[in-house]
């Protein structure tokens, strides 16, 4: 074959070949680019559902480049938006709940402060004895209503960490002996007997001495309204290796297990509709918790049958 030929041929040959090679090269490159522009897109519309707060699934992840590391860090995004829109509904829902129950709660004795007023405005009220029965009402009413604006004043202060502990070792067997006696005639009123027992009478905690007293009041008066007459109410102390356990225990009426954590949040009842009959704000057991958390603590409630019992555990000091 003539040379010159060959080297035609050849040359022509070659060019194809490199064509070939060029465009199956471009067919590739389009066809990796078109895959990661579906993929980009796809994670662009997902993007756009994210900033509209609705909820996507996680992004799939093909590979392990790049773009797979993008669409993890963008599903660990959107689970952690997920999780904020969800506690802010929470939250909302919560505050919404509150403003509700605590207007309820105000207006109930203001309302009935404003119709005993009335009645000694507008009627001609002879007797002095129901004169004074309605002037002591309305006191009682009144008193009620600095009482509740009182302990919503103090929740919202511990809620947003306005408040600080004066710390003090102090012998908590003491401290909640003097309380049981100070609160020892209201019990006689509904003819319950008080019993007291501790393990020692040297138990010390570290505790904001003020701050302790009113968890375990709170504690207390709740147990009052709730206890049934002629019954007993124990309070033990206990130590449990680096803690001291302090029981309440009292006849009550008995508490569902799904209500054991709900009677602790703020304006809870277990009754549901919020009668007056048994008065309070349906803030102290809240109140004590958060004060017993801000101890380094633990307030929690149990119940069997008709035995409903309250258990605060502190970290315990070595004592003077």
């Amino acid at each position: 074959m003539d040379p010159k030929k060959f080297a035609r041929i050849y040359n022509t040959v070659s060019l194809g070949f490199i064509i070939v090679v060029i465009v199956t090269c471009i067919l590739v490159i389009l066809s990796i680019v078109n895959e990661w522009v579906q993929y980009l897109n796809y994670m662009i519309l997902k993007l756009r559902r994210i900033s509209e707060i609705q909820y996507v699934d996680d992004l799939d992840i093909n590979g392990d480049d790049e773009f797979s590391e993008l669409a993890s860090s963008i599903n660990v995004m959107s689970n952690k938006l997920k999780d904020n829109y969800e506690r802010e509904k929470k939250i909302e829902k919560e505050k919404n709940d509150f403003i509700v129950a605590v207007s309820h709660d105000l207006r109930t004795p203001l309302t009935s402060i404003i119709g005993y007023l009335d009645l000694l405005k507008n009627e001609k009220i002879q007797s002095y004895e129901k004169t004074s029965e309605y002037i002591d009402i309305t006191y009682r009413k009144a008193i009620d209503l600095k009482n509740l604006i009182e302990e919503l004043f103090e929740y919202t202060k511990i809620e947003n960490d306005y408040v600080s502990l004066e710390k003090v070792e102090f012998n908590i067997a003491i401290l909640v002996n003097q309380i049981l006696g100070e609160q020892m005639l209201f019990f006689k009123e509904k003819n319950i007997n008080i019993e007291f027992e501790s393990e020692s009478n040297e138990i010390y905690c570290e505790i904001d001495i003020k701050k302790m007293v009113r968890i375990i009041e709170n504690i207390i008066n709740n147990v009052q309204k709730y206890s049934s007459p002629n019954t007993s109410f124990k309070v033990y102390i206990k130590e449990k290796e680096a803690n001291v356990l302090i029981s309440f225990e009292n006849i009550g009426e008995h508490i569902k297990k799904d209500d054991l954590e709900l009677i602790f949040e703020k304006m809870y009842r277990i009754d549901k509709s919020r009668s007056s009959q048994r008065e309070g704000s349906g803030l102290g057991l809240a109140i004590a918790r958060k004060l017993v958390e801000i101890h380094n603590g633990r307030l929690w409630a149990e119940c069997e049958g008709n035995t409903i019992k309250f258990n605060i555990l502190l970290p315990k000091t070595k004592g003077k």
